[in-house]
């Protein structure tokens, strides 16, 4: 993974070899609002009611999680609202109990690719621009009719991490081939108020660590036409994260970021297949996402990816 760095303008100014992961991900449709509940356990968190599948391990002496989870408890108001949306429940359920969920509330979003045997993200020109909301364990359909549920069962196998001689860091390959908008993995790590990943941009500069926050900002139509920016997810996999922490920027990446939900307000970020990929061919995401037409700035680090189209440095934007 090349050094990365998500954080204010000001910040990104000051610093050396930087740049950042920033997604905007537009939807056309019209906001909706999720109907949540909270979910606590006895230890006051939230309980997941999902099985993740995920054999992966680090190569590095980094705790390994299976999915996002909450950063360290602050007294801050910000924490206090992000462990709420984290310790929430959407409530909104489809009542599909003999269908396959293709044409509820919930599905849409996925097909089956009968060359794969697999469900991947459905193949249209508006297919980024449609919000991703899985059915979960309040959902009356069932598991074994739903195509509805893809990214709740963890990444796909057949993931190595390995040392990438085009980027000289480790990166991620993989073993088989895979089909376009296929599921990779989630980009998963601790999730993160502003003030905190501000704090860490600072805090990584000056004991000049390696730097993996990734920003994701969603958007919505309104009804005017104009854009209204929704909900900011940050995630960093520096000290927890899976797999997919290890996946490394390109000019013309063969993967892209989608915002999907199941049981929580809090989006995962997820990776999936933006075209066919061969076997043993590393996986590869734009850091800046869909806004690909970035500006340098003076700290721009150069970049390594060798594509046709190489801007020749990385992406760098400001964390809102």
């Amino acid at each position: 993974m090349l050094e990365s760095i998500a954080g204010s303008i000001d910040v990104c100014a000051a610093l050396v070899s930087s740049c950042s992961k920033i997604f905007k991900l537009k939807y056309k449709l019209k906001k909706q609002e999720l109907m949540c509940s909270s979910i606590l356990g006895s230890n006051g968190m939230a309980q997941s009611r999902i099985i993740v599948n995920d054999d992966y391990e680090h190569p590095d002496n980094i705790e390994y999680i299976l999915e996002s989870v909450l950063m360290p408890s602050e007294d801050s108001l910000d924490f206090i609202q992000l462990k709420n949306e984290y310790n929430s429940l959407i409530l909104h359920q489809c009542q599909c109990d003999k269908g396959d969920c293709s044409r509820c509330s919930h599905g849409g979003a996925y097909e089956y690719c009968p060359k794969g045997k697999e469900l991947i993200q459905r193949q249209s020109k508006e297919s980024c621009s449609i919000p991703i909301l899985e059915c979960n364990s309040l959902c009356d359909c069932r598991l074994d009719f739903c195509t509805n549920r893809l990214v709740q069962y963890g990444p796909r196998e057949n993931l190595e991490v390995f040392n990438s001689a085009t980027f000289k860091s480790k990166g991620v390959r993989t073993k088989v081939n895979i089909p376009c908008g296929a599921f990779i993995c989630e980009y998963a790590g601790e999730i993160l108020t502003i003030s905190e990943a501000k704090r860490r941009l600072v805090n990584n500069k000056e004991l000049e660590c390696m730097n993996y926050v990734l920003v994701l900002n969603e958007y919505t139509k309104t009804d005017d036409c104009r854009e209204e920016k929704r909900q900011v997810t940050i995630v960093d996999p520096s000290r927890r994260g899976n797999i997919g922490r290890y996946i490394n920027h390109s000019c013309e990446p063969n993967c892209q970021i989608a915002a999907v939900r199941i049981d929580c307000p809090i989006p995962k970020i997820c990776i999936f297949a933006a075209r066919n990929i061969h076997a043993h061919e590393e996986l590869c995401f734009h850091y800046g996402g869909e806004d690909q037409q970035v500006d340098q700035a003076s700290d721009s680090k150069t970049c390594l990816c060798t594509a046709d189209s190489c801007a020749g440095f990385m992406p760098n934007s400001a964390i809102i």
